[in-house]
C-alpha cells in the first residue's frame, strides 16, 4: 500500500474532557506576559502559576482533583512573575522555577507534595540582573540545568551548583530554546526573528546555523522533534497572522513546511510528542486546542481532531509513564484555565479495552540515564534507555511510574556514588560478590499502594569507607547526639517514645552500613547526610536541621554543644512551645498540646476563647494593680461590663447609674471593642516590667484566646502604621448611636446614689464622659483601655473586616415595572460615555442610525413599546456623551462629535415626537468632545473634555467659558468632581491621575500614575474625598480597581484585579454606605465593594448577577430609595431589550424601624446648592444635610438604648426643672412596645452547660 493511502493509527485520536468533578478547580490563575507555558507536569506532580502576580507556585499530585483552597499551601520563592518552570525528567519532585526577579530556583517536592507553603529553595543561581525567559533540564544528562535571560544562554551543574557555560551572542531577547532528543545541540527562537542551532560544545562559536523565522517580533516558540533532522516553530508572520513552520537542518534557510492559520493574539504553543508524532497547538487566550500529526513527506501537518473548551492560559503534556495505558490513552494535556486544570486524555478508539494495543506504545524514553553534567560537557553522549510501557514488563502493572530521589543533598549524594562505583567496578570485594542493579540511587513508588523499592550499591560500602563526600556535614554519632539532645530538650511525652523506638531502629540498622549509608530517604527524614548549604563555603559544614515543628519566626542560634562541632558552627535553635519564662509570643493558630511539667490544665491545652467583654478578658488589663486575679477567686460575675466611677474625693468606688438607673447590655461590637482594647492596654502594660512575668501573663488562660494570640501574631511580624484619621463613613454611624448625657444623669454621677444593679455603659457615652471632663474618674480598668489614644488598630485586625453590607442584596423590580420591546440600540457608543442615563422621571437611550437620535422614556410609563417609530431627539451628528443636569429632571446636556454641545429641555409628560430642535447650544470645542459633566452642587455649570485635550468649564446661563485645564498629553478618558465640588481628577490615556483646582489653576496640582493599560479607565472620589478610586486595566488587559490617597498619588494603596475583559469597568459610589459598584458593557454581574480606610481598603461585598447581560446602569440620588424596605441604593438596568428598576438592600430583621446605623444623614445632591455665580467667585458653601428618616417610623438606635422604669427616682429639683408629663409619658409608652417585640436578657446560652472540673482532664 503506498504511503499515502495508509491511514496512522492515531488519526482518530478523540480529546476526552472529564466533568467538573475530576478536574482541579476553584483555583486563582491570572494573565502572565511570559514566554513560558505556565504549568509544568512530571510523573507525579503538577506545578502551575498562582494568583494575579504570579509570584508564586502550586504544586499539586497529578491526579488530584476537586476544589482548593485559597490557603493551601503553596512555593513563596520568587519576589516578581514566575516565567517559566520545569520538572527535571530523572526526578519527578525536583521544579526549577525562572522569574521576573532574575533568578532561578530549585524546589525540591517531597513524596507526599506540598504539606506546608515553602519559601527556602534546595539552590539559586542568579542571572545578574536580567529576566530570566525560560528554564528547563538536559534531556540526557542527570543534574545538568539551562535557562535564557535575554540573549544570553546559561548551563549549570547542579551537582556543584555553579554554571558552567555561558554565551551571549544572541542579539536580542531569546524567546524559546529546545533540546534535540539525544541533547546533542539546542535551538533557539529570538525577538530578531530568526531561528538558530546552539552547540554549547562547539569550538568556536556555538552558533552552528541561523535562519530568517516568523516575521514579527511577538513571541515565538520553537521545539525539536524528537530525533529528527527537523524542528518545528510557531510564531506571526508581517500581517500578524499565526504560523507553523517546519524546518530540515540539512536545508536550514529554506522551510520545509509553511502552515497559515488565524490572526488570534495568543501565541500557539507546541506541545509534541516524539512517539507517536501527535503535535498539539494550545494558543493563550483561545479556546480551542489543535490536534495534528507530524509526517515526514507532503502534507507533513494532517489535522486531527480539534477539542474547545475553556480560555486556555497554559498547557503542558503529561510524561508517557503516567498515561493509563489500559485505556488506549495515548497523551494526556493539562490545561490550564483561569479558575480549573483540566486534563484533557486523547484516546485512540478500539473495539475492546482489555488487553495492552502495543502497536499504539512504541518504546519511550526511560527515566534512569548514567550521564551527568561534567561528563556530557566533556564530550560524553549517550542515550537515554527505552522502555516499554507494557504493563506485562513493568513491576507494578499498569500502575504509573513515580520516580523520587531524595532532595539536592540526596541528589549530590547519589552522584558521588555512582563515581565511587564506577572507580571500584572490577574490583574483587571479599564480603559480597560484586553485581549489577540497573535501578542504582532511584526510588520508584507504586501510586497504587504506596509501595517504596529503595535500591542501593551494592559496591559502595567499601569505596566510601575510604573518600568522605563533600556533602556530608557531619559524623554519624556526632549527627545523632545532637537529635537526641534537641529531642530531650523540646519534644513532648509522646514525641520522645517516637523518638526513642527511631533511635532503637538506627542501632538496628547500624549492623548493616551498606543498607544504612546508601538508602535515599525523603528530604523531611532526619538523616546523617546534611543538607547542602547554598550560602556557604563549599568546604564548610552544617548541622542538621531542626525538626518541623519548630517556629520559622523565632529560631535563634546559639552554640552547638557537640564535642566534634566547631565552635563557630552555629544550630538554629527553635523556641520552646512551653510557658516557661522566656521572650516567647504566642503564635497564629490554635496552641498544640505540648507540656514538660506536670500542670497540666484545660485552658492550657486547648485554649477556649472567651466570650468578648466578660471578666475574665479584662481582669489582668490592669497589670501595674497590686490585686492581681486568680482563676479561684470564686464565681465568676455576669457578662456585663462593670464601671466605678470614683467622686473628686472619694476613694470608695460607687456603681455608675444611668438616667433613670437601668441595667443595659453592651452590643457584641461595643463588647469586641473592649475586648480588643483590653488585649492591647494589657499587651503595652507588660513592656515596661520584667519580660518573664509578663510573658506569663501572655500564657495564662485569659490571653489564649484564638483572636488574642492572632493580633500578637500581626503585631509582631508587622510593623506600625501611621495613624490615620477614621473613616467619616463610621463616625457618622456611631453617632447616630450615641445619646448625649442629660443634666438628670451627670448629678446621679456626681451624688452619692447607691443602685443594687450594674450597669453597662454603652460606648458613645464613655466617650461623651471624657469629653466633658467632669470630674468623674474611672477607674483603670477594660473601658480606660477601650478608649485609649494611643490605640491605632481597631476590630477589624482581629477578627477581620466586618460590614453591615456584606450581605447586601440586588432585586430587580417587577415585571410590571419594567419597559420592554426596546429596538435599535446604538452599539457605536465611545468608550468614554456611559451609553445610558436615567433620573428620577425618565431615561435617555441612544438609538442607531444616522442622526444621533436619543430616545427618551418616561419611568411613569413602563410596560411594553409599541411597534413603530420611537419618539427620539435628533441631534443630526454622531453622539459622544449625554447626561441630565442632576437638579433639573427636565434638561439634558448631548455632546456631539462636531464640538457642539445641545441643550434640549423635556416638556411633562416627555416626547410625543421626534424633535430636532433643542433649546440651546454651546460650541464648544473645534474637535470631537470626549465627555460631558455636570458640576454637583453649583448650578448651570458644565465641563466638557475633548480632543484637543483640554477641559473647559462653561456657564450655561450666559453659555460663556468660564475656565481652562490643560496638563494633559494624551487622551482624556474621566473626569469626577470632588463631593466639595472644589476639585476636579482626571484619568488619562499616558497612564497619568492629575488633580485640578479649576478655579485656582490651569494645571494640575497634584500627579501620580494610574492604569497602565490604555483601553480606557474611569475615576471617581471617595471617603469625602480623602481618597480616590481607579478602574482601568494592567499591561496583560486584566481589569482592576485601584484607590489612592488623593494626596499622594504616587502608587495606589491597594489594587483588586478582577477579570479578563475588553469592557471597562463604570463605577458608581454610595458615599453614606462606601459601597462601590462597578459593571461593564456587557456584563452580567454587578461588583459591590466597600472603600475603607485602612487595609485592604477595598473589601470585596456580595456581587449581584443578573439574568441577562446588561448595556448600562445608572443610579438615582438617595432621596429616591425605599428606606422603609431597607434600600440603600436604587438603580436602572438597560438590557437589549428592557429597562428594569434595580434595588439593593441589606437584610435585616427589624425592618419595621428606621435603620439609622445604615442611613445617617445624607448630602442634598438633588438640588443646588449654590449658583454658577456664585462657585465661579470661590463662594463655597457645604451641601446640606437631611435625614432620610420618614415620620413617624422609630428608629434602631432608640429601641436599643431605650430607658426603662428608673429603681429610685433621684430627686430634680436640685437642677431647677423637672421631666415635662409628657416626655415620661412617651418614654413607659416606648419602653412597653419594645418589651412586646423583644426579650431582654443578659443570660448567654453556655451559662447553663455543665463544665468539667479541671481535675478530671488532668485525669
Amino acid at each position: 500500500m503506498a504511503w499515502r493511502f495508509k491511514a496512522s493509527k492515531y488519526k482518530n485520536a478523540a480529546p476526552i474532557v472529564p466533568k467538573a468533578e475530576a478536574c482541579v478547580r476553584e483555583i486563582c490563575v491570572g494573565s502572565y506576559q511570559t514566554y513560558g507555558n505556565n504549568i509544568a507536569a512530571s510523573g507525579a506532580f503538577m506545578a502551575f502559576n498562582w494568583e494575579h502576580t504570579g509570584s508564586s507556585v502550586a504544586v499539586l499530585p497529578l491526579d488530584d482533583c476537586g476544589r482548593k483552597s485559597k490557603t493551601m499551601p503553596l512555593l513563596h520563592g520568587h519576589t516578581d512573575t514566575v516565567t517559566d518552570l520545569k520538572f527535571s525528567p530523572f526526578h519527578d519532585g525536583l521544579l526549577a522555577t525562572a522569574s521576573q526577579d532574575c533568578l532561578v530556583k530549585i524546589w525540591h517536592i517531597p513524596e507526599k507534595g506540598l504539606e506546608q507553603s515553602l519559601s527556602d529553595p534546595e539552590a539559586i543561581f542568579s542571572h545578574k540582573q536580567r529576566r530570566v525567559e525560560t528554564v528547563g533540564f538536559h534531556p540526557t544528562a542527570d543534574g545538568l540545568m539551562y535557562s535564557t535571560a535575554a540573549g544570553c544562554v546559561a548551563l549549570f551543574d547542579l551537582s556543584t551548583q555553579k554554571e558552567i557555560f555561558s554565551n551571549n551572542e544572541h542579539p536580542e531577547v531569546i524567546q524559546s530554546a529546545s533540546w534535540r532528543e539525544d541533547g546533542s545541540v539546542l535551538a533557539t527562537s529570538c525577538k530578531d526573528k530568526c531561528v538558530r542551532i546552539f552547540d554549547p560544545r562547539a569550538a568556536g562559536s556555538p552558533i552552528q546555523l541561523t535562519a530568517e523565522s516568523h516575521q514579527s517580533i511577538k513571541d515565538s516558540r520553537v521545539v525539536w522533534l524528537g530525533n529528527q533532522q527537523r524542528i518545528l516553530t510557531t510564531g506571526f508572520d508581517a500581517a500578524r497572522l499565526r504560523q507553523v513552520i517546519i524546518r530540515d537542518v540539512r536545508n536550514f534557510n529554506t522551510p520545509e513546511k509553511t502552515l497559515e492559520l488565524d490572526c488570534s493574539t495568543g501565541i500557539l504553543m507546541p506541545l509534541f510528542d516524539p512517539d507517536t508524532n501527535m503535535l498539539f497547538l494550545a494558543g493563550k487566550g483561545d479556546t480551542t486546542i489543535n490536534y495534528l500529526e507530524i509526517t515526514d513527506k507532503d502534507p507533513y501537518l494532517i489535522e486531527g481532531l480539534r477539542h474547545t473548551g475553556e480560555q486556555t492560559k497554559g498547557a503542558c503534556l503529561v510524561p508517557k509513564r503516567a498515561l493509563k495505558v489500559m485505556e488506549a490513552e495515548v497523551n494526556r494535556v493539562l490545561q490550564l484555565t483561569s479558575n480549573m486544570v483540566i486534563p484533557i486524555m486523547y484516546q485512540v478508539p478500539r473495539k475492546t479495552y482489555r488487553d495492552f494495543h502495543a502497536d499504539l506504545y512504541p518504546e519511550t524514553t526511560g527515566y534512569k540515564t548514567e550521564l551527568v553534567a561534567g561528563e556530557w560537557l566533556n564530550g560524553g553522549n549517550q542515550v537515554v534507555p527505552k522502555m516499554s510501557l507494557d504493563p506485562a514488563k513493568r513491576e507494578h502493572g499498569d500502575e504509573p511510574i513515580i520516580i523520587h530521589r531524595g532532595n539536592l543533598s540526596d541528589f549530590v549524594k547519589n552522584l558521588e556514588n555512582q563515581r565511587a562505583k564506577s572507580n571500584t567496578i572490577g574490583k574483587p570485594i571479599p564480603s559480597q560478590p560484586a553485581k549489577r542493579n540497573d535501578n542504582e540511587h532511584f526510588v520508584m513508588l507504586n501510586k497504587g499502594n504506596n509501595f517504596e523499592e529503595k535500591n542501593g550499591n551494592d559496591n559502595s560500602s567499601e569505596s566510601n569507607g575510604k573518600k568522605s563526600t563533600p556533602s556530608q556535614s557531619q559524623p554519624d554519632g556526632e549527627c545523632s547526639e545532637l537529635i537526641r539532645k534537641f529531642e530531650a530538650k523540646y519534644k513532648v511525652d509522646s514525641e520522645k517514645e517516637k523518638a526513642n523506638a527511631y533511635a532503637q531502629s538506627q542501632e538496628d540498622d547500624k549492623e548493616s552500613p551498606t543498607e544504612q549509608e546508601h538508602s535515599t530517604g525523603s528530604s523531611e527524614e532526619v538523616s546523617s547526610s546534611g543538607g547542602l548549604d547554598n550560602h556557604s563555603a563549599s568546604g564548610s559544614h552544617s548541622p542538621p536541621k531542626p525538626m518541623p515543628r519548630t517556629s520559622r519566626n523565632n529560631s535563634l542560634p546559639e552554640a552547638s554543644d557537640s564535642a566534634g562541632e566547631s565552635s563557630s558552627t552555629t544550630t538554629p535553635r527553635p523556641r520552646p512551645r512551653t510557658t516557661a519564662a522566656s521572650a516567647y509570643k504566642p503564635r497564629l493558630g490554635p496552641k498544640p498540646f505540648s507540656s514538660t511539667t506536670g500542670d497540666v490544665s484545660f485552658d492550657k491545652v486547648f485554649a477556649v476563647p472567651l466570650a468578648p467583654g466578660s471578666h475574665e478578658n479584662i481582669s489582668n488589663v490592669g497589670q501595674d494593680s497590686a490585686v492581681e486575679m486568680t482563676p479561684a477567686q470564686g464565681p465568676k460575675p455576669d457578662l456585663i461590663v462593670e464601671i466605678e466611677i470614683k467622686k473628686k474625693h472619694e476613694r470608695e468606688p460607687a456603681p455608675a447609674v444611668a438616667g433613670n438607673g437601668v441595667q443595659k447590655s453592651l452590643t457584641t461590637s461595643e463588647r469586641r471593642k473592649i475586648f480588643e482594647q483590653s488585649s492591647e492596654s494589657s499587651e503595652n502594660s507588660a513592656e515596661g516590667e520584667d519580660r518573664t512575668d509578663a510573658d506569663l501573663r501572655r500564657s495564662c488562660s485569659s490571653r489564649s484566646s484564638f483572636a488574642e494570640r492572632r493580633r500578637i501574631y500581626e503585631n509582631r511580624s508587622k510593623s506600625q502604621v501611621d495613624e490615620k484619621p477614621q473613616s467619616p463613613v463610621p463616625l457618622r454611624r456611631e453617632h447616630s448611636k450615641v445619646e448625649p448625657l442629660k443634666p438628670s444623669q451627670q448629678q446621679q454621677q456626681q451624688g452619692n446614689l447607691i443602685d443594687t444593679k450594674r450597669i453597662s455603659v454603652p460606648e458613645g457615652k464613655l466617650m461623651e464622659e471624657h469629653r466633658r471632663g467632669n470630674g468623674a474618674g474611672i477607674k483603670k480598668s477594660a473601658t480606660e483601655a477601650a478608649f485609649s489614644a494611643a490605640s491605632t488598630k481597631r476590630t477589624s485586625t482581629v477578627f477581620g473586616k466586618v460590614s453591615k453590607f456584606r450581605h447586601l442584596k440586588g432585586t430587580p423590580g417587577h415585571k410590571s415595572t419594567h419597559i420592554e420591546n426596546l429596538r435599535n440600540l446604538s452599539r457605536q457608543i465611545p468608550g468614554e460615555c456611559n451609553g445610558f442615563h436615567a433620573n428620577q422621571e425618565r431615561v435617555a437611550v441612544p438609538l442607531s442610525g444616522p442622526g444621533g437620535k436619543i430616545a427618551i422614556f418616561e419611568l411613569s410609563r413602563p410596560g411594553r413599546l409599541p411597534d413603530g417609530v420611537i419618539p427620539s431627539l435628533v441631534n443630526g451628528s454622531n453622539i459622544m456623551d449625554f447626561q441630565w443636569d442632576p437638579f433639573d429632571a427636565q434638561r439634558l446636556a448631548v455632546a456631539c462629535d462636531d464640538g457642539i454641545v445641545k441643550i434640549w429641555h423635556i416638556e411633562a409628560g416627555g416626547l410625543s415626537e421626534p424633535t430636532n430642535t433643542p433649546a440651546g447650544e454651546l460650541t464648544a470645542h473645534l474637535d470631537k468632545i470626549y465627555f460631558i459633566r455636570f458640576h454637583p452642587l453649583a448650578a448651570d455649570v458644565l465641563l466638557t473634555a475633548s480632543y484637543d485635550m483640554t477641559i473647559k468649564l462653561w456657564d450655561l446661563r450666559t453659555m460663556s467659558e468660564k475656565c481652562s485645564l490643560s496638563g494633559h498629553t494624551d487622551q482624556i478618558f474621566d473626569f469626577a468632581w470632588s463631593p466639595c465640588g472644589r476639585l476636579g481628577a482626571t484619568v488619562c490615556k499616558d497612564g497619568k491621575i492629575r488633580v485640578y483646582n479649576p478655579r485656582k489653576s490651569e494645571t494640575p496640582i497634584r500627579e501620580g500614575n494610574g492604569p497602565v493599560g490604555t483601553r480606557g479607565a474611569r475615576i471617581t472620589w471617595a471617603l469625602e474625598g480623602h481618597y480616590i478610586v481607579c478602574t482601568g486595566f494592567d499591561k496583560v488587559s486584566e481589569r482592576q480597581i485601584s484607590v489612592y490617597n488623593a494626596q499622594k498619588l504616587s502608587a495606589p494603596l491597594n489594587t483588586a484585579s478582577l477579570d479578563v475583559s475588553p469592557s471597562i469597568l463604570i463605577p458608581f459610589y454610595d458615599e453614606d454606605s462606601s459601597t462601590l459598584f462597578v459593571t461593564g458593557k456587557g456584563d452580567s454581574t454587578i461588583y459591590c465593594y466597600e472603600i475603607t480606610d485602612e487595609e485592604p481598603y477595598i473589601c470585596p461585598l456580595s456581587h449581584h448577577r443578573c439574568t441577562s447581560l446588561h448595556q448600562g446602569l445608572s443610579f438615582l440620588t438617595k432621596n429616591h430609595c425605599d428606606v422603609a424596605s431597607v434600600e440603600f441604593s436604587k438603580a436602572y438596568r438597560l438590557t437589549n431589550t428592557t429597562i428594569e428598576p434595580l434595588s439593593f438592600t441589606v437584610p435585616r430583621i427589624k425592618s419595621e424601624l428606621f435603620q439609622d446605623d445604615l442611613f445617617p444623614p445624607t448630602r442634598i445632591t438633588w438640588s443646588a446648592t449654590l449658583s454658577a455665580e456664585d462657585w465661579f467667585a470661590s463662594n463655597d458653601k457645604a451641601a446640606p444635610k437631611v435625614s432620610l428618616k420618614p415620620e413617624g417610623m422609630e428608629t434602631l438606635s432608640s429601641i436599643q438604648q431605650v430607658p426603662a422604669q428608673p429603681v429610685k427616682k433621684p430627686d430634680h429639683t436640685q437642677f431647677g426643672g423637672q421631666k415635662s408629663e409628657f416626655e415620661i409619658n412617651k418614654q413607659q409608652e416606648i419602653q412597653k412596645s419594645v418589651s412586646a417585640r423583644m426579650e431582654f436578657t443578659t443570660k448567654l446560652e453556655q451559662d447553663d452547660m455543665e463544665g468539667v472540673d479541671e481535675n478530671e482532664w488532668q485525669e
